[in-house]
């Protein structure tokens, strides 16, 4: 057995003798994950049902006791209360007191009879994305104004295709597994980026900065093994950690949904459940973890080469931090903006390249190409990082800098 064989068997021994180490490399990304999403899915589904039941209070200026307020005092969900001014519905709507206000137009109806447009004037607090106040308020003008047309059209003779000359059809040929990619693509790199940084950081600040606040770093150095042997035996330590918490992050995804198309198949959507059976392809998984392993590298060996670079282990944690925004931004950048496609500079930017090609993988529309360029790329930063963290172990001013 190799000098760097047995400083690795050595790292990882008291890596993982350490029992936080095994929750955050195993635990969580095994079983926490999937119950917090789990439980956001359940929370958000709960306000959503709950929403669809809920009555809501309206506020109404309408003097001339129109027609459409009779529509609105029938809806079974919308309890209406007449307001003399204006200004009171508005403020009625600022104080919390109803959900949304409605203003009609005075002279609403004279306008209709001489076939002339009447304004309504809708007030809300657009913050609570879940109320469907608005929508059961625009659905009953909308069928209100719907019948009002028809009327106008049959006093005319007239059908509707004389004012609507052209049809618009829409047909979405967006496919499940795009749509899966589009949707969870970004989520799930975003996940696997911060799970490989959370699973490196914590061995990288120990083997670096720890060793050097414990003092056990001058005697690995004093001993006549070579900083190259140091550099594999650690850096394959934090790489292996790293590697670890992501394959258990592939797990903690893939295992939810062996037990959705096992137990709960009959009790979701077709739509979702076709959505979710996009999710389950063996090819995009590799492919994924292919990518995974070079960037744990790529980051197992920075976060090492700064840990060794600090004083200590609070000042390592303190510039890893600021490190980390490095690779959170560019896996960050897809979530916001889904209709992003790769290209060849940006298949050479770690961390978006990765969130970009797990929509592809997914969505099955990989360029190959592109593939191997990301993934060449970081191989050549692993290269990169590798050699700076052993500029670092061969440099004795960094590695007894006090």
């Amino acid at each position: 057995m190799t000098k760097w064989q047995t400083l690795l068997i050595k790292e990882l021994r008291h890596l993982f003798r350490d029992t936080k180490t095994i929750i955050q490399t195993v635990v969580v990304p095994t079983f926490l994950t999937p119950l917090l999403i789990g439980g956001i899915v359940w929370y958000i589904s709960s306000i959503a049902i709950e929403e669809s039941k809920k009555d809501y209070e309206v506020a109404v200026y309408d003097l001339d006791n129109t027609q459409l307020l009779n529509k609105f005092e029938e809806s079974e969900r919308l309890n209406i209360t007449k307001y003399e001014a204006i200004e009171d519905v508005i403020d009625s709507v600022k104080d919390g007191d109803s959900e949304i206000g409605i203003a009609v137009e005075e002279g609403f109806e004279q306008n209709l009879n001489n076939n002339v447009s009447s304004k309504i004037t809708i007030y809300s607090k657009n913050i609570d994305t879940f109320s469907q106040a608005k929508s059961l308020a625009e659905d009953i003008i909308d069928n209100f104004e719907n019948d009002e047309r028809s009327d106008r059209l049959s006093s005319l003779d007239l059908d509707e295709e004389f004012i609507n000359p052209i049809e618009i059809l829409e047909e979405d040929l967006t496919t499940e597994k795009e749509a899966a990619g589009s949707i969870f693509g970004g989520i799930l790199a975003f996940f696997f980026v911060m799970y490989v940084i959370t699973g490196s950081m914590y061995p990288a600040i120990d083997l670096g900065a720890g060793e050097k606040e414990r003092g056990t770093m001058e005697t690995l150095i004093s001993t006549n093994i070579s900083s190259l042997e140091i550099i594999i035996g650690k850096m394959l330590s934090v790489t292996a950690s790293a590697v670890l918490t992501a394959t258990f992050s592939l797990l903690g995804f893939i295992i939810p949904l062996v037990i959705i198309f096992f137990f709960y198949a009959d009790s979701i959507p077709e739509s979702l459940f076709d959505t979710l059976s996009s999710l389950v392809n063996p090819t995009a998984f590799l492919g994924i973890f292919g990518l995974i392993v070079p960037l744990s590298i790529l980051m197992g060996a920075l976060l090492l080469a700064v840990s060794v670079y600090s004083k200590n282990t609070k000042e390592a944690g303190l510039l890893l931090g600021n490190l980390v925004i490095v690779f959170f931004l560019p896996a960050y950048i897809p979530l916001f903006n889904p209709g992003l496609e790769l290209d060849f500079i940006g298949s050479l930017i770690p961390c978006y390249n990765l969130a970009l090609l797990t929509n592809s993988l997914i969505a099955e529309n990989t360029n190959w190409m592109l593939y191997l360029s990301a993934l060449g790329s970081t191989v050549v930063y692993c290269c990169v990082a590798v050699y700076i963290t052993y500029i670092m172990f061969d440099d004795e001013k960094i590695i007894f800098r006090s």
